[in-house]
């Protein structure tokens, strides 16, 4: 069997354990009945929180609010409910045409199905606010959930598939199925294309994109710094935290691994200040081609070469989330210092320090670009062994030195290298180059301190959905120090999640390895254990990222165009959409494409934690016994985020 007839038989096979489910459950349909709710709003959050009911229900909803003016905002059924203080009567108006006359009542009655096929495919809506109430406004969301759940128990099935093909793969004796080589996987991009190749060897095309970077950047901190206070309408933050930061996640990383790096504006100036020059390079007082003049080109202290620090500046970020999304100002200035830091840096440490050990981009790039299907690497190997001037990484009059210090020969992973072409420029031999490979082909953790870093963002991602997509306003107290001025609250979040990523979770992890350990009773330390557990978060990890960055773009299209147009919020309409409705962007979709990215993340895991051992040559009974505390950690964490974005 080839192997897209393989992946085509194992997608029907996981769609077929999901179709037969959810067909089920439409049997099991209640009769409609009326149901009577009242919606209680407030800073930042509804009550109830949740509305469950089933298809065909009539509800009939009242309102009140308990401090300034909300709405309850529900695109999928075309009302926009303006809530006002100190009046039970409400403002009624279609989403789909927010200019028409609102409808003035005192009860809002609408039956909770949709037309056509909807009806029966869309089970869950979110209920949100488009009256701003406070810097925390974005947050402020409840869901409405349709029974039969439809993709609840369509995604529960899809798992069960993913479980049988897994355990299917396990017992099918894996020491006589050794995992084909990554490099017969692998087509060499530049061979096969020639202008790709002249692009890359030319300069122009990658200082070009930088500089424009460099410009968007600047322009996200002018308006952050300068423009209007609200976030949700400020294009600096929108263009930061909602279109970079999905593309980031759900696009670059994915697909072209650190290709952010690659024209990343960050260490633009400190290269420069390093080589003096963007197209010659020419030999420096290192006696390579790094450093030409300015600059102390100190050697990074040996104790920090690790991800300890990133890590550290990670979580401290993370922590702060809400004051940089919330804060324009704050975020503007964050932005500021990441473009200030690694210039000042550049005078004192060699090559590109920053971005090898201080960077937080790089915390989230560099593990998950082992998953992308774009990677750098040598044609040959012998080749690279007889080579003794090391040119990829000391440099040529083809290209610079290396600025993360990397020789290509000894690369095995994606996790160092930043694409920055320099050594494709600069091997006399024309031995390096750009491949294309199976997605996830690489869950490489090689130290404790890229074991921590992998777990942090794995588990920051669950925090972020949680804390962001979740419907419970109480959890958003704990991180509201900006017009609730909850510090204690705070530093309780802070102990909170600051011990579950340094230690809760590695401990858990930790505990799971040393039971695989004695449950297969094999003779590999517990430690590698846990770094083999640690990289098959990867996958899984990623498309968590993934499914929290979705609705944080898709809900903010509309804003997005508006403050496109008045960018300051000064009144300007450059493009005349300054002041059009707001429209979410596949509203009803949008769990879908949550589901299915975790069902993904947790096919790719399990696919990668079976390839882990096939070096040991164990054999089946081995590998399941293994396999099966990390595997059970993995389908818990997958079963607990179904159930958080469909139901």
């Amino acid at each position: 069997m080839t192997r897209f007839k393989k992946r085509l038989f194992s997608f029907i096979l996981i769609i077929s354990f999901g179709l037969i489910p959810a067909i089920t459950i439409q049997f099991f349909a209640k009769e409609p009945t009326d149901k009577t709710l009242h919606i209680r709003n407030f800073r930042y959050g509804k009550d109830p929180s949740v509305i469950r009911c089933n298809r065909g229900d009539r509800l009939h909803l009242t309102f009140s609010t308990e401090d300034t003016g909300h709405s309850f905002f529900l695109e999928e059924f075309d009302m926009d409910v303006k809530v006002s203080p100190a009046s039970d009567v409400v403002s009624v108006f279609k989403t789909s045409d927010p200019t028409k006359e609102p409808e003035i009542t005192k009860e809002v009655s609408f039956t909770a199905e949709h037309p056509g096929l909807l009806n029966y495919i869309v089970s869950k809506s979110n209920y949100r606010c488009h009256v701003w109430c406070g810097p925390m406004h974005a947050f402020e969301q409840g869901k409405l959930v349709i029974f039969p759940n439809t993709l609840l128990f369509f995604s529960l099935g899809c798992l069960i598939g993913i479980l049988f093909l897994w355990l299917r793969s396990v017992f099918r004796n894996p020491a006589r199925n050794p995992a084909d080589s990554e490099s017969s996987k692998m087509t060499d991009l530049l061979e096969k294309s020639g202008f790709l190749r002249k692009l890359i060897l030319s300069r122009w095309p990658q200082i070009i994109l930088t500089i424009l970077a460099l410009v968007m950047m600047y322009m996200v901190i002018m308006i952050s710094i300068f423009g209007t206070k609200v976030s949700g309408r400020n294009l600096g933050v929108l263009m930061m935290w909602a279109v970079w930061l999905f593309l980031l996640v759900a696009i670059l990383t994915p697909l072209f691994g650190r290709s952010w790096c690659t024209i990343c504006p960050l260490p633009f100036f400190g290269d420069w200040i390093q080589r003096r020059s963007l197209f010659s390079p020419e030999r420096g007082q290192t006696k390579g081609y790094n450093n030409r003049f300015y600059g102390l080109f100190l050697k990074w202290p040996d104790k920090l070469k690790n991800s300890w620090l990133r890590l550290i500046i990670f979580l401290i970020l993370s922590t702060f989330s809400t004051t940089l999304v919330a804060k324009p100002w704050v975020s503007g200035l964050a932005i500021l210092m990441l473009l200030i830091v690694p210039t000042l840096m550049s005078f004192i440490w060699e090559l590109r320090s920053f971005c090898r050990y201080v960077c937080p981009v790089s915390v989230f790039v560099a593990p998950f670009s082992e998953m992308s299907m774009v990677t750098l690497r040598n044609k040959s190997q012998s080749v690279c062994d007889k080579c003794k001037p090391h040119f990829c990484q000391k440099g040529s009059p083809g290209g610079w030195a290396c600025p993360y210090g990397l020789n290509v020969g000894e690369m095995k992973d994606n996790t160092d290298c930043g694409l920055c072409l320099e050594c494709v420029r600069s091997c006399s031999y024309k031995n390096v180059s750009l491949f294309r490979r199976p997605f996830g082909s690489e869950s490489v953790v090689r130290s404790l301190s890229e074991a921590w870093l992998t777990i942090a963002i794995f588990t920051i991602a669950i925090v972020y959905s949680v804390l962001y997509l979740g419907v419970w306003p109480v959890v958003r107290d704990y991180v509201n120090i900006l017009d609730k001025q909850n510090w204690d609250l705070f530093g309780i979040y802070f102990v909170f999640v600051w011990t579950l990523v340094l230690v809760i979770v590695p401990g858990i992890l930790y505990a799971l390895a040393s039971i695989g350990q004695r449950l297969s009773k094999i003779t590999i330390p517990t430690k590698e254990v846990f770094l083999a557990y640690t990289g098959v978060l990867l996958p899984l990890g990623l498309m968590l990222w993934i499914a929290f960055v979705i609705p944080m773009l898709f809900v903010n299209i509309t804003f997005i165009a508006q403050s496109a147009s008045d960018p300051f919020g000064w009144g300007w309409d450059f493009f005349g959409t300054s002041n059009i409705p707001w429209h979410q962007f596949l509203p009803q979709y949008v769990p879908w494409f949550q589901a299915i990215f975790i069902l993904s993340g947790i096919y790719f895991s399990l696919k990668n934690l079976r390839k882990k051992w096939l070096s040991y040559r164990m054999n089946s009974n081995q590998l399941f016994r293994i396999s099966l505390p990390i595997g059970l950690f993995l389908i818990a964490v997958a079963v607990f985020m179904l159930f958080f974005f469909t139901n």
